[in-house]
């Protein structure tokens, strides 16, 4: 599954690969262009060739066989595909021409795509825009086109020791105002530090930016032309983040590697973390189905200023201007967008269904956990849609990490930021 310890592997080869394909290029292959022809109602026919990754690639070929149990005239051919390879395998392809039918993109990957002029965009009515999250619409865009279409999502939400809390008579925070005054309860019923927050390791910013937005940030400006992190609402929250770690609720040396804090969860040295609803299995395999149900509890992440946003990833759907079936990878695709189809996926593999009225029956509707996730879901926000965001995400890593350690003021922090950002540029040309 595409979770953000697992993108570790993969994210910085991916960004100077594409950036460099998408330098160049001119306007009319980023955003330009009409929308391919209109796809039919009618079954899908021939091969479809299909790209997909990690979990996902492994998976996929028994949803596609529900897929052709209903177009027995299609098959769909999966190839599965490391999440570490995928970028450069995607960009190979797209400058030979020899691509297959469609691919997963990972959300925060799919405007360094659509730069390179390789991917088709989404044809006109094929899925209703609606439907999905608008987090996950929003990350399907760039530059005024759309160039794919979502399938799965993710999102995080506050993961915390329920014992611990009921010792301490306190509830789940839903501000800002009682987070540290939550944390510093769990801390006195023997917990060394009230949350984990990571510090500086790559991704470092998926779990920080959300406090910047929790303040009211925006990040680009209008237009997409430029980054705006010198703003007073990024300073607010670039504070907030701080004071975990002045508090002394937070420590300064944060996991680097996936597994690494649940060991410390479960024996209850750390009494909270902020993660998607794959934490559940880690913590199951770290300390049983009964520490699980017994000892842990979900709940929203807490509101700042003006909303309690967090981040939101998952997987697109894109298909290749040169696809030899387009008509059958774009049924495929829309074909997967039903609510009938997230809710098979979801029970498949655990990934939340991106389409609203998917969680409307079953475990989706009445699971008490998966209930937190639908709610948080409504208010997460994807990253910037810049080509070059990749690049500002390193820059970020480095000064999240100074901003951790008591190196830097936020400050100062979100200058450097500012002036890296502004030097490196977006790449959007609208």
């Amino acid at each position: 599954m595409f979770r953000s310890q697992t993108a570790k592997t993969f994210v910085l080869g991916l960004a100077a690969a594409l950036i460099v394909t998408g330098c160049g290029r001119t306007g009319a292959q980023r955003g330009q262009e009409s929308a391919g022809a209109p796809i039919d109602s009618s079954p899908a026919t021939g091969d479809i060739t299909v790209w997909a990754m990690g979990t996902e690639g492994e998976l996929l070929p028994k949803l596609a066989a529900r897929f052709e149990k209903a177009n027995p005239k299609a098959k769909v051919k999966v190839t599965a595909v490391p999440w570490q390879d995928y970028g450069k395998k995607v960009e190979t392809a797209i400058a030979s021409g020899d691509t297959p039918d469609a691919t997963l993109v990972g959300t925060a990957d799919l405007a360094m795509f659509a730069t390179t002029g390789g991917l088709e965009q989404v044809p006109q009515k094929l899925v209703d825009d609606s439907a999905f999250y608008r987090g996950a619409v929003r990350s399907s865009a760039f530059e005024g086109a759309t160039y794919g279409v979502p399938w799965y999502v993710d999102t995080r939400s506050l993961f915390y020791r329920k014992d611990l809390a009921r010792a301490a008579g306190v509830s789940a925070p839903k501000t800002w105002d009682e987070y540290g005054p939550f944390l510093k309860a769990l801390q006195k019923e023997g917990a060394k530090w009230g949350l984990s927050l990571p510090t500086g390791a790559a991704q470092s910013w998926q779990s920080v930016l959300p406090f910047l937005w929790q303040a009211g940030a925006r990040l680009m400006n209008e237009d997409k032309t430029k980054f705006t992190f010198d703003t007073p609402e990024a300073l607010k929250g670039l504070e907030f983040y701080q004071s975990f770690f002045t508090s002394k609720t937070v420590s300064r040396n944060g996991p680097v590697s996936l597994g690494e804090i649940e060991p410390e969860f479960v024996d209850g040295s750390t009494a909270a973390l902020i993660s998607g609803p794959w934490e559940q299995g880690l913590l199951k395999s770290a300390g049983g189905t009964s520490f699980v149900d017994d000892k842990v509890g979900i709940a929203p992440l807490p509101a700042g200023p003006r909303s309690n946003a967090g981040y939101i990833g998952g997987g697109h759907w894109a298909v290749f201007k040169n696809a030899e079936n387009r008509e059958g990878a774009w049924k495929f695709i829309r074909w997967t967008a039903r609510p009938d189809s997230q809710k098979a996926w979801h029970e498949l593999s655990g990934d939340l269904p991106a389409v609203q009225s998917a969680w409307n029956e079953g475990k989706l509707a009445t699971d008490t956990a998966l209930g937190v996730f639908r709610s948080q879901l409504k208010t997460a926000q994807p990253g910037p849609t810049a080509i070059t965001w990749k690049q500002v995400t390193a820059v970020l890593d480095d000064e999240i990490e100074k901003v951790a350690k008591g190196i830097s003021s936020p400050k100062s922090a979100l200058e450097r930021i500012q002036a890296k950002a502004s030097t490196i540029g977006t790449g959007n040309r609208r």
